[in-house]
């Protein structure tokens, strides 16, 4: 097979083309920061929002491009340096814009929208000032804007004091094999899944204790960060940080709620995954540092390309032609697939209809594949029905169509598996997923929760509160040993952002919802998946998914997302016995 590559003529023909158009977006940029902006009537609105959306998008494309040509030369000085050039102008055009925003929101929510409610031309653009005008009251007033910018500088001080912490963490050495290995945070969870029991054993106590010796300094950094974060919210006129994490999509906040308590009912489920798997390893007596080895790792099949492309291709094909046509599409030339033994890190994202990643055959990449597959596909159709303002996915729906793709996958490899080991194999992986992902993001959720109402968290307090989550979602048939429970210190997520770990959660429990009514139970129309992959932005997430039969205020809807789970370790029971 041809090695394939990127064709980036759709965005620049030529290099020097792309040298033209950062000089006309710097001349752009600087004409409309000396520009005095006036909106007087229907006519001069649509000018600057004409001039808004076109100067953002075209910043945009350079952006891509760019980042692009870097990532296919990362040490490439004129790469590395293009690439900075257009991060730093697509800021300096945001700024520029808001000159524009700024006097938009100057002439009233009513006034704007009545107008712009009178002429078709302006249809596009009345979802996204809407949006803005949503926004405004959440703006910070001048007189505070020195506080939230001191307050964001001292969080990124932290941020740089926990990443500082994490590279200089020491473990104690382990004897594997006759052999001392030194422990690291990468290569930690290596030995975590040790099939030999005695190792897994120690790895699991010496990252504990070591995380121990430093829980105090880690509390106190995420206390700090919390509480600036917190002051900022303030500032914004939030009342909580979870109020101003889903605002901004427009999210409800019982939503966290709704999903605490669909995970708390399914509880039982992943519970008795745990232990089939402890009697299918023969441990009677189970225990936390068990449940990272894997149920069988005896499989290491290999895929070429085009054993992977027509994987891809079978796996895919309970979407429906259309979906399937645009796969083919796409994997005309706007993969590029790389085998580099020497490399053992993959890249993986997908972007503006580009995928990169080292393709080595393995069944990781093969997941990797389908689930790149899954954000081109979306962007793709939502590009070509939405204006540029709409065409990229919101967040809390962005991860859907991958998820659903990786879902079909495994249920593909798993129904056209040869050995009893290979069925296994693909169901343990499709369970432990939904552990991670669903069942222990939600669990730092609650974490995350308890933080917020109780500001004055300390070490001993956040391991308590962990401890008892765990218990609660791992169950009594697991035993727990002392002062293990600090593991809530190396979740970069909890130091990086709020309330995003739900967020895994919900992108695979809507994936599965989908997979279920649309596979399964035949309820959802292929129409309708394809109209959802192709509204972009277009509207607020929860009315996107409701496209597709998902609607977070009737959690029945949600409920069908766990029938996949169920379905999987019934199985998984048939097969063990």
């Amino acid at each position: 097979m041809e090695e394939l590559h990127w064709n980036l003529e759709s965005l620049f023909l030529s290099e020097e083309a792309f040298s033209q158009e950062i000089d006309q977006v710097k001349k752009e940029v600087e004409k409309l920061q000396h520009e005095d902006i006036q909106i007087t009537d229907q006519k001069t609105l649509l000018y600057w929002l004409d001039r808004k959306w076109n100067l953002k998008e075209r910043a945009n494309t350079l952006l891509v491009y760019g980042s692009l040509c870097y990532y296919r030369d990362v040490k490439n000085e004129t790469r590395i340096q293009e690439r900075e050039l257009v991060e730093s102008l697509q800021t300096e055009v945001d700024l520029a814009t808001k000159k524009i925003d700024g006097m938009i929101l100057s002439l009233g929510k009513e006034t704007v929208l009545e107008e712009m409610k009178k002429e078709k031309a302006y249809q596009k653009y009345y979802f996204s000032t809407d949006c803005l005008f949503r926004m405004q009251e959440h703006l910070v007033k001048a007189k505070d804007q020195d506080q939230f910018k001191e307050n964001q500088k001292r969080i990124n001080q932290l941020l740089t004091e926990y990443n500082q912490l994490l590279r200089e963490m020491e473990f104690p050495t382990l004897e594997v094999d006759g052999k001392e290995i030194t422990l690291t945070p990468s290569n930690c969870q290596k030995y975590f899944s040790a099939r030999d029991r005695e190792t897994r054993k120690k790895a699991f106590f010496c990252v504990s204790e070591a995380y121990q010796e430093k829980a105090e300094k880690y509390a106190e950094i995420l206390n700090e960060i919390k509480s600036l974060r917190l002051e900022n919210a303030y500032l914004e006129g939030y009342q909580t940080l979870l109020e101003k994490e889903l605002f901004v999509e427009n999210l409800k906040t019982n939503m966290i709620d709704t999903l605490i308590q669909l995970v708390h009912e399914n509880l039982p489920v992943i519970q008795k995954y745990f232990g089939l798997k402890a009697q299918t390893l023969g441990i009677p007596d189970p225990h936390l540092y068990d449940l990272s080895v894997p149920l069988d790792d005896s499989i290491s099949k290999k895929y070429t390309m085009e054993e992977a492309i027509q994987i891809v291709r079978e796996a895919l094909k309970p979407l429906g032609e259309k979906y399937l046509n645009v796969v083919d599409l796409l994997l005309d030339g706007h993969i590029d697939a790389t085998v580099d033994e020497k490399k053992h890190q993959s890249i993986v994202f997908s972007w503006h209809m580009y995928s990169f990643m080292n393709f080595r055959g393995s069944y990781i990449d093969l997941k990797n594949l389908i689930h790149e597959l899954g954000h081109i596909v979306n962007y793709y159709l939502s590009h070509q029905e939405q204006p540029y303002l709409y065409e990229d996915s919101t967040v809390f729906v962005g991860e859907t169509a991958s998820i659903v793709n990786e879902i079909l996958l495994n249920r593909y490899l798993y129904h056209n598996a040869e050995t009893k080991e290979e069925k296994r194999f693909y169901l343990s992986k499709s369970i432990e997923n939904y552990f991670s992902s669903i069942f222990k993001q939600t669990l730092y959720t609650e974490l995350e929760l308890y933080m917020e109402s109780h500001p004055d968290f300390d070490a001993e307090s956040l391991s308590i509160e962990y401890e008892k989550l765990t218990k609660k979602y791992y169950g009594s048939q697991i035993l727990y040993d002392e002062n293990i429970f600090t593991e809530w210190a190396r979740k970069g997520q909890l130091y990086r952002w709020d309330y995003y770990c739900y967020k895994y959660a919900t992108g695979l429990l809507m994936a599965s919802a989908v997979v279920h009514a649309y596979v399964d139970q035949k309820s959802l129309k292929e129409e309708d998946y394809i109209h959802f992959l192709s509204a972009g932005s277009s509207k607020y997430s929860l009315d996107l998914l409701k496209m597709i039969q998902i609607d977070w205020d009737q959690p029945e809807n949600i409920y069908g997302g766990f029938e996949v789970l169920k379905q999987d370790v019934h199985e998984l029971e048939k097969i063990l016995k």
